[in-house]
């Protein structure tokens, strides 16, 4: 046999192997059945499985007996613990057993917020949307512009997200501009801790705002973690430097931020998405100032990772630089998205 061809076989054959073993996990189904494929993420009370019949799926935690993998994954709980290993069928109705180095531990479906193989890839690790919206309105010749777009970079203790939101209004005599972008890498603790550290950057034309460069550092805790709710609370302190448009006066403050968010969420068919964040910045520098953020989305799927997303803001400053319009700016934004 040529030699080439012989070497040019043999891979094709340890690359069939190697496909062939990927998808090797077993998802026992309580009604009996099982599915064989690649367990690619279990989050949200959803297992996504890639399959060679049906492409990738999801199955529904309430729908899992029990799951069989020898690959190593990342498992974490509600109550903040995390398990590294592989995972073996339990006898026990909606129950794996962990098999870690040192000991197998049963635990019940509904107690698994993750399970993530520790190989993924770069681009598995990535969680992310997309929202754009369009309005005019003729009778008041009113335009407006609205995109959301975030990403999320996970790794085994941190978690890295970048979000983009911008909102342009032109009513015919002026157009106002509210833009944010922002970096945050998260240091995930045991025990449903982490701490945070932030940069951004903000315009709001309403509110006499050029720009607001803004960095700090903050503590957060996971009040509730489940399959379909998320509860955190974070405290901190920032510094950051604004100017203002009307009268180019630039200006260095320090603020400690309360936040708080809530998200409830429902993956049967059609999948829900609501989420609602405060952040209150008491000024440490400028004693009695009080900057408040609140915003609150729902979405809704129309086909699959198709959003409809319905969201209302809220940028409150009791005590507004010299010539802005207004002490508060609000809006509710009407968007197609799409989630990744």
């Amino acid at each position: 046999m040529n030699r080439k061809l012989f070497i040019c076989l043999t891979l094709v054959f340890f690359a069939l192997l190697r496909v062939q073993a990927q998808k090797n996990d077993t998802i026992y189904l309580r009604n009996g059945d099982r599915i064989t494929g690649e367990l690619k993420k279990f989050e949200y009370g959803l297992l996504n499985l890639s399959t060679d019949a049906m492409k990738t799926i999801s199955i529904e935690f309430d729908e899992i007996n029990s799951i069989h993998s020898a690959k190593y994954f990342e498992i974490r709980l509600k109550s903040g613990q995390k398990f590294f290993g592989h995972l073996k069928k339990a006898d026990v109705m909606s129950t794996v057993n962990l098999v870690t180095v040192t000991d197998t531990i049963p635990k019940r479906l509904w107690d698994i917020v993750l399970i993530i193989p520790i190989k993924s890839s770069f681009f598995q690790k990535i969680d992310g949307s997309i929202d754009l919206g369009l309005t005019y309105t003729k009778a008041s010749d009113v335009f407006q512009y609205s995109l959301n777009a975030q990403a999320t970079y996970r790794t085994t203790y941190y978690s890295t997200r970048f979000n983009l939101e911008s909102i342009l209004t032109d009513d015919g005599s002026k157009i106002s501009r509210n833009n944010t972008v922002g970096l945050t890498v998260s240091h995930l603790l045991p025990n449903k801790w982490q701490t945070r550290i932030s940069a951004q950057v903000q315009q709001n034309t309403e509110l006499n705002l050029d720009y607001r460069l803004q960095a700090g550092y903050g503590v957060g805790y996971d009040i509730a973690r489940t399959n379909s709710v998320r509860f955190n609370v974070l405290s901190g302190l920032l510094v950051n430097q604004e100017k203002t448009l009307t009268t180019a006066t630039t200006s260095e403050n320090l603020e400690a931020l309360f936040a708080a968010q809530v998200k409830w969420f429902k993956y049967r068919h059609p999948k829900v998405d609501i989420t609602s964040g405060l952040e209150i910045y008491p000024s440490v520098t400028s004693f009695g100032r009080v900057r408040l953020e609140y915003d609150l989305s729902a979405k809704y799927e129309l086909i699959k990772d198709l959003y409809l997303n319905v969201q209302l803001y809220e940028n409150f400053d009791n005590e507004p630089y010299p010539g802005g319009a207004a002490k508060n700016d609000w809006g509710i934004i009407t968007s197609i998205g799409f989630t990744f």
